[in-house]
């Protein structure tokens, strides 16, 4: 019986070392970089949003909502589509000074929905 118990032991040590162990992070897609960046005070109105991930989107079943001073929606256009399976752009028409929300939600290539937020300020003239 005692070589019984230590095969179980064994077993049993095997797998919580298995269950302890790091697993590799799943490739959510993150923003690594945008334009205009968080909390960004710019001072002309942007021509663009521009959201670079830490990996590969569904672009057809990604998008990006804008709301201005306010609260009101700010209408994006796709731009030209970006090579990049990364990226996302989209024009923007003529801004009014104020802060701006910018809301992302992606589908990345590992399957996941991923959703975030900033803001930024485009400032008065002076």
């Amino acid at each position: 019986m005692s070589g019984l118990r230590r095969q179980i032991a064994a077993g049993l040590s095997v797998l919580a070392a298995l269950t302890l162990l790091p697993r590799p992070a799943a490739a959510h897609a993150l923003v690594l970089e945008s334009s205009p960046r968080a909390n960004e005070v710019v001072t002309v109105s942007p021509s663009r949003i521009f959201l670079s991930f830490n990996s590969r989107i569904e672009k057809a079943l990604s998008g990006v909502t804008l709301r201005g001073p306010g609260g009101r929606p700010v209408p994006l256009l796709v731009t030209a589509p970006d090579p990049s399976p990364n990226h996302l752009a989209l024009s923007l028409p003529a801004l009014q000074p104020g802060e701006y929300l910018v809301h992302w939600k992606v589908l990345s290539a590992d399957g996941h929905v991923t959703e975030g937020a900033f803001r930024f300020t485009l400032a008065p003239p002076p």
